[in-house]
């Protein structure tokens, strides 16, 4: 039971009581509740007042319960992210997701051929939801490092894929903040090496 000292220095404790229906409380105690309860004794339903809690003069009213701060914090709204894919070897530029499902999520763009589709087999893959992004090579986008350019190549799927607006049918070169656009998805590029930058040649 919780032990409290009253203003004249006695040390007291808390108790719970039950007291019959109709008793008076003890002179100064302060009820909690006097709703009523049934108990059955000997076969009879005896009814009795619910369980009073009585503080005795001077003693300070129990603070209730606090959380433990050891319990985790959920955040409402929280949704699990998925691990971006990445390409092996040094990065060459970025794809930014700035329309579409995805949207915010950054891809690398490595050294070499990179073909892009929704399978988890292409080197750029963009698993978000966008059905409408063919599963393997949907478009391949290159770096050269020898004259350290960037271009666009059509892929092997049916789907057309668009930089800037125009349809890529044949190889075009990929400037640094052109949009690719495959399904409902559109790209953003950021070019890392260039013309003042390159990886050295193994």
């Amino acid at each position: 039971m919780p032990v409290y000292r009253t203003p004249d220095g006695r040390i007291v404790e808390e108790t719970t009581l039950v007291r019959p229906r109709g008793k008076a409380a003890e002179p100064g105690a302060d009820t909690a509740s006097d709703h009523d309860a049934t108990k059955n004794v000997g076969g009879v339903n005896t009814e009795l007042d619910a369980p009073t809690v009585v503080r005795r003069p001077g003693a300070a009213p129990t603070a209730p319960a606090r959380p433990s701060d050891d319990e985790p914090t959920k955040l409402a709204g929280a949704v699990p992210t998925m691990p971006t894919p990445t390409v092996p070897g040094p990065v060459a530029g970025w794809l930014v997701v700035v329309e579409g499902p995805g949207i915010g999520r950054d891809l690398r763009v490595g050294i070499g051929r990179n073909d892009l589709g929704r399978s988890s087999e292409n080197r750029i893959s963009l698993p978000f939801g966008d059905a409408r992004i063919s599963r393997r090579c949907h478009l391949w986008i290159n770096y050269d490092p020898r004259h350290r350019v960037f271009s666009v190549v059509p892929g092997s799927g049916a789907n057309l894929a668009y930089l800037n607006e125009t349809a890529i049918e044949e190889r075009m070169p990929l400037a640094h903040g052109a949009t690719i656009t495959v399904g409902e998805t559109r790209l953003r590029f950021v070019a890392f090496c260039g013309d003042d930058f390159a990886w050295p040649e193994e």
